[in-house]
C-alpha cells in the first residue's frame, strides 16, 4: 500500500480570560451548548481535531466545522442558522431521516435538543415533528405515521418504487415488507445508517425535480454538515412522458400486497388501479421521504435493503447523464431476480473424524442466516436430522448458540431458530497505522465492546508501540469481564508490504525506526495469545465477509481507502492473500491502467493513490486553505460538505483516478460486487468516490456487457481494518475448512 502523511496545520488558538469567561456564560445551563464550548475549550488546549472528535464522541467534520464558525465569528458562529439563500422551511421527512439514522457514537439514539442543535432548530420545532410523526427515537423497532392525506403507517415498510417528472409530479410505492424466513440478524450499525442516509441524500438530490425543490418545501436544514449536491440539470423542460408509463412492468409484479402510492405534485400519478393513493403536504419533500424509508428498511432488513439500495442509488447517478427534461424511475426487483450469488455451501461429511468440521459447519449457516431452525440447519448443510440435533444440543450447551423467539410455519410445532450467542468468543483487532494504532475488542457477533486508540508519529518505535498494545490488551479484557476470559486470539492489521508467513513488517512507509520488523512474533509472545497479520485491506475485507455487506457474496473486492490506498479480495467464497499475503497491490495495477511507467517501464507512484494527501494537494492547488490546527483532510471534506466546489472537484479528480485502478481490479478478478471503505471514505464525502468508481467499473472493463458491478460502501468503514483483523481470527477458528495431509486448507 502506499502511503502519504496528511500533514496538521501547528495550533495557532488562543483566548483572552474575558473571552474564556464569555464562551463559559454562553453555555452555562445549556447541555446543547456543552459540546461546542468543548470543541473551542480544545483547540485551545491545542488538542487535534482527531483527538478531540473522540473525547466528545463526534465525528471529525463536526469538530473542524464549529472550530471554524468560531475562528470567523466568535459566539455568533456558534447559533445554528439557515443555509443561506434559502426560506426557513423544515423538511419533516428529512429531520424524520436524521433522526432514524441516529447519532454518532457513543449516543444510541437523538434527543431534542441533540438533534436541534445539529440541525439548526429549535427544540420546540423538532419536539412538534416528532409528534406530528408520531415516532419513538431510540426505538428498536419504529413505526413512523407519514402526514400525508390519508395519513399512513409505516413499521416494516419496503420501498417499491419511485419516480418524479420535471414538472414537478412525483411518487414513491410503498408496502410492508413480506417475512422471507430467517434472515440477518439485527438491524444495520449506526455507522452504517448514518453513511447512507448521508449519501443517499445527496445523490437523490440530482433526480429530485426543481418544482419540487422550490414549490413543495424541500429545504435541508443541516447546519454543519450539509449532504453533498451532486452536479444535475436545474432545468428541466417540459416533456411529453407521462409518469404512468412503466405501469404495465408492475401489472402483478405485487399481487396479494397492499399496495400504497405516495404522490407529490398536481395531476393523477395513475400507476396503480387497486393502490391506496396518499396526497403530501409541502413540509415532506419527495427525495427526504425516500431518504426516510431507506433508514427504516436499514432497521429490520439490512441485507435486502442495501443490494436495493444501490440499485435506487445507481438510478439518479444516472440521470445526470441523460438529457434535460428525462423523467426518473426506479422500480425495485422483485425478491431473487437479484439475489447475490451465493458462496458454494460447504456440504456435510458425517465421518466421525470429521465432527469439528460439521460443528464449524453450522455455526457458518447460523452465523451467514442470522437465525436458523434446526429444519432449516439440516437443509442448509446436508447434515441429517440426527447429526443437527446432537450438533445444536453440544453447541447450546456450550453457549456458542442460543434459542431465539419461536416462530410459527403454520401447521405442526413452531420452530425455534437459533442463533450465535454473543457472548460465546471474543477477538481482540488491532490496525497498526502510519497516523494512528487503533485497538478494538469485538464479540463473535461483530460488536465491538472496547475500542482504543492511540497516535503515532514517524519516529514512534516499535518497542513503545507494542508495549501500549499489551496493556490495552490486558485492559480490554479485564473490562470485558466474563466475556474477556473467552478472548480467542489477537490480529493485527499493517500497511503492506508484509511477509504474513514470517509476521515481518517489509520496512513499512513513513516509520523509519521499524524496518524490516518482526510484529507477530513479538507482540505473541509478549501477550501469549495466539497472534495473526493480516494486510489491513484483506483485514478489511474478512471483516465485511464476517459483518457486513460481503456476507453474501460469493466473490467481491474491497477497496480500502487512507492514507493510502489498497485491495483485498475474497474469491469462491474465501479470503484471497496470495503468496505472501500482499495480493491486491493496488498501486502498481493503477500506475500500469494509466500507463504511468518508470523509464525501466515499471509502474510509477501515483500521488492519487494515497487519497487523503493526494486530495489535501489538489485542493490547496485550488486555493483552499486549512484553517489552522485543523486536520487538513478533515477540513476540506467538511468545506466540500458545505459545498465548496474547490473541495469538491479536489475530491472528484482523485476518486476519479482511483476509479481506473478499480477497473483493473474488475477485469482482473471478474468481480461483480466492490465494496469501498476506510478513513478516507468520511460519510459526508461516500457519495463523490462511489459515484465516480461505480461509474467507471460499469463503463470500462471488457466484459461490461456480461456483468453489472454493484458498488457499496463499507458498514464498517473507517474501523473496517482493526474489526476485520478480529474477524480474521473468527474465520480462522470458525469457517469450515478441511485439512490435507500436509496441513493445508482443502
Amino acid at each position: 500500500m502506499e502511503i502519504s502523511r496528511v500533514m496538521h496545520k501547528p495550533n495557532t488558538w488562543s483566548l483572552t480570560e474575558q473571552e474564556l469567561a464569555d464562551l463559559h456564560a454562553w453555555a452555562e445551563g445549556r447541555q446543547d451548548r456543552a459540546v461546542r464550548r468543548r470543541i473551542v475549550e480544545d483547540a485551545v488546549a491545542g488538542l487535534s481535531v482527531s483527538r478531540s472528535a473522540q473525547a466528545l464522541g463526534v465525528s471529525r467534520p463536526t469538530v473542524t466545522a464549529w472550530r471554524q464558525r468560531y475562528a470567523t465569528h466568535g459566539l455568533a458562529g456558534l447559533e445554528h442558522r439557515p443555509r443561506s439563500g434559502r426560506p426557513v422551511r423544515i423538511d419533516e421527512a428529512d429531520v424524520i431521516a436524521a433522526t432514524l439514522a441516529g447519532p454518532p457514537p457513543p449516543q444510541h439514539a437523538w434527543s431534542a435538543r441533540a438533534l436541534g442543535d445539529h440541525l439548526g432548530l429549535s427544540h420546540t420545532a423538532l419536539g412538534k415533528v416528532w409528534q406530528r410523526w408520531q415516532i419513538k427515537p431510540g426505538a428498536a423497532d419504529p413505526t413512523v405515521v407519514l402526514p400525508v392525506h390519508p395519513p399512513l403507517s409505516c413499521h416494516r415498510s419496503e420501498l417499491l418504487a419511485a419516480g418524479a417528472h420535471a414538472d414537478g409530479r412525483a411518487f414513491v410505492v410503498i408496502a410492508e415488507a413480506v417475512p422471507s424466513g430467517p434472515g440477518r440478524a439485527g438491524a444495520a450499525t449506526a455507522e452504517e445508517r448514518q453513511m447512507r442516509y448521508a449519501a443517499l441524500t445527496a445523490v437523490m438530490q440530482q433526480a429530485q425535480p426543481e418544482d419540487l425543490k422550490d414549490g413543495a418545501g424541500h429545504h435541508s436544514t443541516h447546519a454543519e454538515s450539509q449532504p453533498l449536491h451532486r452536479t444535475a440539470a436545474t432545468s428541466r423542460p417540459e416533456t411529453a412522458t407521462d409518469l404512468s408509463a412503466p405501469a404495465p412492468p408492475f401489472t402483478g409484479r405485487w399481487s396479494g400486497r397492499r399496495i400504497h402510492v405516495v404522490t407529490w405534485g398536481d395531476g393523477d400519478i395513475g400507476l396503480f388501479g387497486g393502490a391506496q393513493q396518499h396526497k403530501a403536504p409541502a413540509s415532506m419533500g419527495w427525495a427526504a421521504t425516500i431518504c426516510l424509508l431507506a433508514q427504516l428498511e436499514l432497521l429490520h432488513q439490512p441485507q435486502r435493503a442495501r443490494v436495493a439500495l444501490d440499485t435506487l442509488t445507481d438510478a439518479a447517478r444516472s440521470l445526470s447523464e441523460a438529457p434535460p427534461g428525462t423523467p426518473f424511475r426506479w422500480l425495485r426487483a422483485a425478491q431473487g431476480e437479484t439475489a447475490p450469488r451465493r458462496r458454494a455451501t460447504h456440504r456435510a461429511f458425517d465421518q466421525m473424524e470429521l465432527g469439528s468440521f460439521n460443528e464449524k459447519l453450522v455455526i457458518e449457516a447460523v452465523r451467514v442466516a442470522g437465525t436458523l431452525s434446526r429444519v432449516e440447519i439440516a437443509q442448509r448443510t446436508g447434515l441429517t436430522p440426527q447429526a443437527v440435533s446432537r450438533i445444536t444440543r453440544n453447541l447450546l450447551t456450550t453457549g456458542f448458540l442460543a434459542e431465539d423467539q419461536r416462530r410459527s410455519t403454520g401447521k405442526g410445532k413452531p420452530r425455534v431458530p437459533l442463533k450465535l450467542q454473543p457472548a460465546a468468543a471474543c477477538a481482540i483487532g488491532i490496525h497498526v497505522d502510519p497516523e494512528k494504532i487503533t485497538h478494538v475488542l469485538v464479540d463473535l457477533c461483530g460488536n465491538v465492546r472496547d475500542s482504543r486508540c492511540l497516535p503515532v508519529t514517524p519516529e514512534s518505535d516499535p518497542e513503545s508501540c507494542l508495549e501500549w498494545m499489551t496493556r490495552t490488551t490486558t485492559e480490554a479484557v479485564r473490562a470485558a469481564g466474563t466475556l474477556g476470559t473467552k478472548l480467542l486470539g489477537v490480529g493485527v492489521a499493517a500497511p503492506g508490504p508484509l511477509d504474513m508467513n514470517e509476521g515481518v513488517l517489509l520496512s513499512p512507509p513513513l516509520w523509519s525506526k521499524w524496518g524490516e520488523f518482526p510484529l507477530q512474533t513479538e507482540l505473541s509472545r509478549m501477550l501469549g495469545l495466539p497472534t495473526l497479520l493480516e494486510k489491513d485491506a484483506t483485514a478489511a475485507a474478512i471483516g465485511e465477509h464476517w459483518l457486513g455487506s460481503g456476507e453474501s457474496s460469493t466473490d467481491f473486492v474491497y477497496l480500502y481507502l487512507g492514507a493510502g490506498a489498497g485491495s483485498g479480495a475474497f474469491l469462491n467464497g474465501d479470503v484471497y492473500r496470495g503468496a505472501s499475503g500482499n495480493a491486491g497491490e493496488f498501486g502498481e495495477l493503477t500506475a500500469y491502467a494509466l500507463g504511468q511507467l518508470t523509464p525501466e517501464g515499471g509502474p510509477s507512484m501515483v500521488p492519487e493513490c494515497a487519497p487523503m494527501s493526494a486530495v489535501v494537494a489538489q485542493a490547496g492547488q485550488a486555493g483552499f486553505v486549512v484553517p489552522g490546527g485543523e486536520v487538513a483532510y478533515d477540513a476540506v471534506c467538511a468545506a466540500a460538505a458545505a459545498g465548496d466546489q474547490r473541495a469538491v472537484s479536489a475530491i472528484r479528480a482523485v476518486a476519479r483516478i482511483l476509479s481506473r485502478g478499480a477497473v483493473a481490479m474488475t477485469d482482473l478478478y471478474d468481480i461483480d460486487l466492490m465494496i469501498v471503505g476506510g478513513p478516507a471514505v468520511l460519510p459526508e464525502v461516500a457519495e463523490l468516490y462511489l459515484a465516480e468508481i461505480s461509474t467507471a467499473v460499469n463503463r470500462f472493463p471488457m466484459a461490461r456487457q456480461a456483468r453489472t458491478v454493484r458498488v457499496t460502501c463499507s458498514t464498517l468503514s473507517a474501523s473496517a481494518a482493526a474489526v476485520g483483523a478480529a474477524a480474521g481470527v473468527f474465520n480462522m477458528t470458525f469457517a469450515p475448512r478441511l485439512r490435507t495431509h500436509n496441513g493445508a486448507g482443502a
